[in-house]
This record gives C-alpha cells, structure tokens and sequence, in this order.
C-alpha cells in the first residue's frame, strides 16, 4: 500500500471511529491510527511517537489525531508571497 492510500484508508478509519474515541478517550489525548485501526494512544505526542517508534511503527506515517477536538473536514490554506 503506498502512503496515498494509507492516508485514505487512516482518514475513512477517522470518520468512523471519531465517535467511539470521542467516547473512550480523555478529551486532548492523542490517538494514533494505521491500517485503518486504532494502533495506540498517550498523553503527549513525545509519548505517542515513542510508543509508536517501539511498535515499529513510523510515526511521520500515522494518522494521529487529539481526541475531543473536531477537525474540519477540509482546509483552505491561503498564502502571500512576501519576497521584496
């Protein structure tokens, strides 16, 4: 599976699951996903990509995502050139 469709399969996982960790997690935690599942949790990034990192896991690969906070589901990013 390339990193396209591991980020697709991860987001779809997301959508799905938003409830469940919205309901099982503590609001901020973080949570990660790979696969299209639940792969593990912590209370702070630094923890979460050391978890990850023992699992064998790339945590630059994992969808990681804070439980309790409501992510858009798209996102227009705007820029401006300020080069003189």
């Amino acid at each position: 599976m390339n990193d396209k469709q591991e980020l697709d399969l991860n987001e779809a996982a997301y959508r799905r699951l938003k409830e469940h960790i919205r309901q099982t997690y503590p609001h901020g935690r973080f949570v990660a996903l790979a696969g299209g599942e639940i792969v593990a949790d912590a209370a702070s990034m630094e923890q979460l990509h050391t978890v990850l990192e023992a699992m064998g896991k790339d945590p630059v690969k994992t969808f990681i995502i804070q439980a309790g906070v409501d992510y858009p589901e798209y996102l227009i990013i705007l820029t401006q050139d300020v080069r003189p």
